[in-house]
């Protein structure tokens, strides 16, 4: 799968980069603004819209990426798609928009040279886009291809199965892109309307910047541009819990390897167990691919890593020609550190790569904005600047106790040979 980096990446970021200076927070014309100021010359501003997949029916699956995504690239007011792309390419700026499960964006960045230009646009992007018909017919085409594309690899695909096997009655269960059905219902009206009067929200809306640019220059940009837009009413959806019962979801397809995922219930992110959990999935992830790959050589790269979401989880991920040994390897790797627990060996190690990895780095100002901007949704901004400080704290008490608490259940989905998947049957069954 290919979503371990980017999972990793929005929550935790350098240590170099955050220490530049602090992330504030405060509200201009009703609207909440994170700031983090660097000495970068690069500026990225992300408005987030919450809600993601919990704002429509699965009926209407896509509707919201697709909205986003044709803010910047059907038309404003003030500039009709093409002349906004040819100001866009003249000056170097990267704006778009998209939706996932749990909110939405529209993203700029720009060097602050051309700040003001890049402002410009993306002011346009979120006040007044207009959903010029012919340019969302188009859209609609490049993203139905996307679609297909995604449906086609086989790692996307297992983990779309992952996810509806996982969150089955939830809205996680909807995927955020849409499917080729959905998004033949969703015309540029229907687009525009749904921007309109469900996202266009102060209540609903946040934005993020991180790069040079002083609070009172960004405080007096937002007020000239966002000061009118409309404040509703707006309550956050509580989203209930997938019910507990493991169980496979299978799809046949002809491939050179199996592909298999054991999804696992994780606390949530704001939780003090969400670190250690963090840790000791990490080291399973170890353990995964020296009993997996290097002892056996039963896959190329089996790995384990945990989401950044509102509802969280874990996934064992392999790919493999023999499905009932990997399947066996993770199950009892799994029970062994659940049951018998990690040494402070691996705890050492364990906060040793995930600092080198993630902290040590230095980050781009986009995804410092993406981490700033994920943790506020999941519950506080605070979350990814205080990462840093908590994961050093992790005891490995704590690492422990963890596991015994969420593994549980594990969902499993499947894709590739069915015969090699029934002959696997019983150790799919097999319960933690």
């Amino acid at each position: 799968m290919k979503r371990i980096t980017l999972n990793i990446f929005f929550l935790f970021i350098s240590i170099g980069v955050f220490a530049q200076a602090p992330a504030t927070s405060f509200d201009v014309a009703g609207i909440k603004v994170i700031l983090k100021p660097t000495v970068k010359e690069v500026i990225d501003v992300n408005m987030y819209y919450r809600g993601g997949v919990a704002n429509y029916p699965a009926t209407q699956a896509g509707i919201e990426n697709l909205a986003l995504a044709a803010t910047a690239e059907a038309g404003t007011k003030k500039y009709p798609a093409s002349a906004f792309k040819d100001r866009a390419d003249a000056y170097g700026i990267d704006i778009g928009g998209s939706s996932g499960y749990d909110f939405g964006t529209v993203s700029m960045t720009c060097i602050s040279r051309f700040f003001n230009e890049g402002w410009d646009l993306f002011a346009e992007a979120v006040a007044n886009p207009v959903f010029d018909e012919r340019e969302v017919g188009m859209l609609k085409e490049k993203l139905v291809s996307g679609i297909k594309q995604s449906e086609s690899d086989p790692d996307e695909r297992i983990e779309q199965l992952a996810m509806q096997n996982a969150y089955t009655g939830t809205p996680y269960a909807t995927d955020p892109k849409g499917n080729e059905t959905s998004l033949a219902g969703i015309n540029a009206a229907a687009a525009k309307n749904y921007y309109y009067n469900t996202l266009l929200n102060k209540n609903r809306m946040f934005i993020v910047v991180v790069g040079k640019i002083s609070k009172e220059d960004l405080t007096k940009k937002i007020m000239a541009s966002f000061a009118s837009l409309p404040s509703k009413a707006f309550k956050p959806v509580s989203l209930k819990a997938p019910a507990t019962a493991g169980k496979l979801l299978s799809e046949s397809r002809e491939l050179a390897t199996n592909y298999i995922t054991g999804t696992i219930d994780a606390p949530p992110v704001s939780s003090s167990d969400y670190l250690p959990f963090r840790l000791a999935i990490s080291n399973l992830s170890t353990r995964l691919f020296r009993e997996i790959r290097t002892k056996r050589n039963l896959s190329y790269a089996p790995y384990a890593y945990t989401t950044t979401r509102m509802m969280p989880y874990a996934v064992m991920y392999v790919s493999t020609t023999d499905p009932k040994a990997s399947v066996e390897v993770m199950l009892n790797e799994l029970k062994d550190l659940r049951d018998y627990g990690f040494t402070e060996e691996e705890l050492k190690s364990g906060k040793s790569n995930f600092i080198t990895n993630n902290y040590m780095k230095e980050e781009s100002s986009g995804a410092i904005a993406a981490a700033l901007g994920n943790a506020e949704v999941l519950g506080d901004w605070r979350i990814a600047d205080e990462a840093a400080e908590r994961i050093n704290k992790v005891t490995l008490k704590e690492m422990n106790e963890v596991l015994k608490k969420y593994v549980k259940t594990i969902r499993w989905s499947y894709l590739g040979d069915q015969k090699l998947a029934t002959e696997a049957a019983a150790v799919f069954k097999n319960k933690i």
